[in-house]
C-alpha cells in the first residue's frame, strides 16, 4: 500500500472483508484479515495485529493440503502470516513464543524446499536478537539474510537494524554507513516507512557529535519534511510514533545550527580580513627589512679601508706627512699622567701589530699584548680606549671583522666558506661569537652579507 493511497486501501479491504463474510468465502475473508493486520502493524497496534494474525494463520495452516489454484495460495499466505506474527511478537517482547514459531517456519521451509523464504526468517531471528539486546547475534543473522536474498528488493529492514546494532555496540562510523543507506533509499524513492524514522535521529546525533553542522542540518531538514509527510498520510500512526526529536525540538535545533553557521561565516570573513592584514603587515616589514639590509650592505661596500677613520696610525701618518720633523705633543698628551713619548711608542707598536695582522691570533689578549709592548694592562687599556675609541675586546674584534669583510669583497673563494670557517680564519673563538660581533658592527648577519655578495657577482 502506497502511503498516498493508505486510507482508500484500508476502506477497500474492509469492504472486501464484509462481502467475503456475506458470501461465505473463507479464503478472501482470511486474506482480508491478513491485510487488516498489516494496517495495524503500520499503525503500531501490535496487540490488535497479533489477534488478527492468529486467526488467519490458523486458517491458512489448516488448508495447506489444498493445492494452489487461481487466486488462491494457502502456502504463501501461511508463510506471510507466520512472518508477520513473529514480527509482531518481537515488538511485543513475546520472544519465547517466537522460538516455537521460528522452529515451525524453518521446519516447514526445509521439508518443502522453499529456500527462497529462508532469509526472511533468518532476518526475523536477527530482529528478535536486536530487541533482546544481543547485538552481535543480530548483526550475524541480519548479515546472513542479506547474503541469502535473491530478489530485487532493497531489504531496508535488515540494513536499518544492522545500523542500530552497530550503533549500540559503539561502532558509530559503521552504523552511520548503514543508516545512510536508508537515506539513499529515501532520496531515490522520496518515500520512507515510518519505522525507519529513527535512522535520521541517529544521523543527527552522530553529525552533532563530530561537529559537522552542515550534515546535521541536512538531516534535520529531511526529518522535518518526513514528519510533515507522516502527519498528512499516516494521521493515526503519526501520534503514536516514538520521537526523540519532535517538531519543536527540530525547529529549535535547526535555528541554532543556522545561526551557528551564519556566525561561523562572519567569523571566517573576519579571520580572512585579519589574516590579510597580518600578511600585509609582515609583508611590509619584510620589504622594509630587505631595504634596510640593502642599505647596510651598500654601506659596508662603501668602506675605503679596513682601518677606523679615527685611529691613531692614520692620524699619525697625516701628521708626519704634513710636518714630519715636528712632534705633536698635544695629540699624545691626552692621557693625564702618561708620558706623550711613551704613548707615541705604544701607538706605533699598535700600527705594526695591525699591519702584520697579529690580531688574527685567537690567543691574543690585553695582558699578553701589553707585556709585549713593555707596559702594563692599565696604561695599555687607557691608550686603547682613548685613541681607538673602544675597549680592547671591541678593538681586536673589529680588526678581525674588517679583515674578513675585505676578503669577502675581494676574493670569491671566501664567499664559498661557511661561517665557522670564516670565524676560525679571523681568530674568533666560535662561529656564534663571530656572528654576534658581525651583527653588532654591521647590523647584518654574516650569512645575509655573503648571500647579497653572491647576488652582486
Amino acid at each position: 500500500m502506497a502511503e498516498e493511497f493508505y486510507e482508500k486501501a484500508l476502506d477497500d479491504i474492509l469492504v472486501a472483508n464484509k462481502l467475503s463474510q456475506q458470501y461465505g468465502n473463507d479464503y478472501i475473508f482470511n486474506k482480508t484479515v491478513y491485510y487488516i493486520a498489516q494496517n495495524k502493524i503500520y499503525l503500531g497496534q501490535y496487540e490488535d495485529a497479533k489477534k488478527e494474525l492468529l486467526v488467519c494463520l490458523k486458517f491458512f495452516k489448516a488448508n495447506l493440503h489444498n493445492a494452489t489454484a487461481l487466486g488462491k495460495n494457502y502456502q504463501m499466505y501461511y508463510i506471510y502470516s507466520l512472518m508477520s506474527l513473529i514480527d509482531s511478537n518481537t515488538k511485543l517482547s513475546a520472544f519465547e513464543e517466537n522460538e516455537t514459531l521460528l522452529k515451525e517456519a524453518f521446519d516447514y521451509i526445509n521439508e518443502n524446499k522453499l529456500n527462497q523464504y529462508l532469509p526472511y526468517f533468518i532476518s526475523s531471528e536477527g530482529t528478535n536478537a536486536y530487541y533482546l539486546r544481543d547485538y552481535n547475534t543480530a548483526i550475524s543473522k541480519l548479515s546472513e539474510a542479506i547474503r541469502l536474498y535473491n530478489d530485487q528488493w532493497d531489504h531496508n529492514t535488515e540494513v536499518y537494524y544492522l545500523g542500530l546494532s552497530y550503533w549500540h555496540i559503539g561502532k558509530q562510523q559503521l552504523a552511520v554507513k548503514y543508516l545512510e543507506e536508508i537515506d539513499k533509499h529515501y532520496e531515490k524513492t522520496k518515500k520512507l516507512d515510518p519505522q525507519f524514522r529513527s535512522a535520521y535521529e541517529i544521523l543527527i546525533k552522530y553529525y552533532n557529535s563530530i561537529g559537522d553542522t552542515k550534515k546535521q542540518l541536512e538531516y534535520i531538514n529531511k526529518l522535518m519534511f518526513l514528519d510533515r509527510s507522516y502527519e498528512k498520510n499516516y494521521k493515526y500512526l503519526y501520534e503514536r510514533i516514538v520521537k526523540e526529536y519532535d517538531t519543536k525540538k527540530l525547529i529549535a535545533e535547526k535555528n541554532r545550527i543556522e545561526s551557528t553557521l551564519q556566525n561561523q561565516r562572519v567569523i571566517f570573513f573576519v579571520l580572512i580580513i585579519v589574516l590579510l592584514g597580518i600578511f600585509l603587515f609582515f609583508g611590509y616589514r619584510i620589504y622594509k627589512e630587505k631595504q634596510n639590509y640593502k642599505k647596510r650592505f651598500e654601506a659596508i661596500l662603501a668602506q675605503q679601508s679596513t682601518e677606523d677613520a679615527t685611529t691613531a696610525p692614520r692620524l699619525l701618518n697625516e701628521i708626519q706627512i704634513k710636518s714630519p720633523q715636528k712632534f705633536n705633543y698635544e695629540f699624545y698628551n691626552k692621557i693625564p699622567g702618561l708620558n706623550p713619548i711613551f704613548v707615541e711608542s705604544i701607538l706605533k707598536q699598535l700600527e705594526n701589530f695591525e699591519k702584520e695582522e697579529k690580531f688574527l691570533d685567537s690567543q691574543v689578549s690585553q695582558k699578553s699584548l701589553s707585556e709585549d709592548f713593555g707596559t702594563n694592562s692599565t696604561y695599555f687599556s687607557k691608550i686603547i680606549n682613548t685613541y681607538k675609541g673602544k675597549n680592547f675586546t671591541l678593538y681586536i674584534n673589529d680588526l678581525r671583522l674588517d679583515y674578513i669583510i675585505d676578503h669577502l669583497k675581494n676574493d670569491v673563494k671566501y664567499l664559498n666558506m661557511d661561517v665557522k670557517e670564516l670565524a676560525s680564519l679571523a681568530g674568533f673563538s666560535s662561529a656564534e661569537n663571530f656572528s654576534d660581533h658581525f651583527r653588532r658592527k654591521f647590523d647584518l648577519k654574516p650569512s645575509v652579507f655573503i648571500k647579497m655578495m653572491k647576488e652582486k657577482l
